[in-house]
């Protein structure tokens, strides 16, 4: 462990809370910035781990936020482990409870259509951006670039249940070689 300074995990929270309050369309559309953050900025995990963090993520029952559990912990232990997902979570749910009041009342729904009309394209562009960092940082290669490629195509055109991609994404990560 990487052992962040009080004032390191404080810095760290409240950037959580701010990246918590701009992930419209979940944590993947912060991811980018995540892990310029935790990778570039302050080198408190390297690319590779982090892309490894955030497939295990994935990979577990729950909210995608629950990555930020993995990170806290990994950058200050038990504590970061507890202050990283409240810092993510809290701020946006007290937002999203006080926009609540004011959605039920407004009488004129043209706000809500005129966010949804400008975020939906803006969260897909986030979430692709979240895709490359994690493919160039978890060394994708030109096999791991294939599956992500048939994986996405094959989600598209298939109804197929999630953990089917994931058996057959361990299914390939056993039958390919560890580079």
């Amino acid at each position: 462990m990487s052992g962040a300074s009080p004032g390191e995990m404080a810095f760290f929270a409240a950037q959580l809370a701010l990246l918590g309050l701009l992930s419209i369309g979940g944590i993947q559309t912060v991811l980018p910035e995540l892990q310029r953050l935790v990778v570039d900025i302050h080198g408190w995990m390297g690319g590779g781990e982090f892309a490894a963090l955030v497939a295990l993520a994935q990979a577990l029952p729950g909210p995608n936020a629950l990555f930020t559990v993995l990170v806290g912990y990994r950058i200050a232990g038990v504590a970061g482990a507890v202050v990283a997902p409240l810092a993510f979570v809290v701020p946006t749910s007290l937002l999203t409870y006080a926009l609540s009041g004011y959605a039920a009342r407004d009488a004129n729904r043209r706000l809500g259509a005129v966010l949804r009309a400008g975020l939906s394209p803006m969260t897909v562009g986030l979430v692709l951006a979240g895709g490359y960092v994690l493919a160039e940082d978890g060394g994708l290669g030109h096999a791991g670039l294939a599956i992500a490629i048939v994986t996405a195509l094959l989600a598209v055109a298939t109804r197929w249940h999630p953990l089917v991609f994931i058996a057959m994404g361990a299914i390939a990560g056993y039958l390919l070689p560890v580079s």
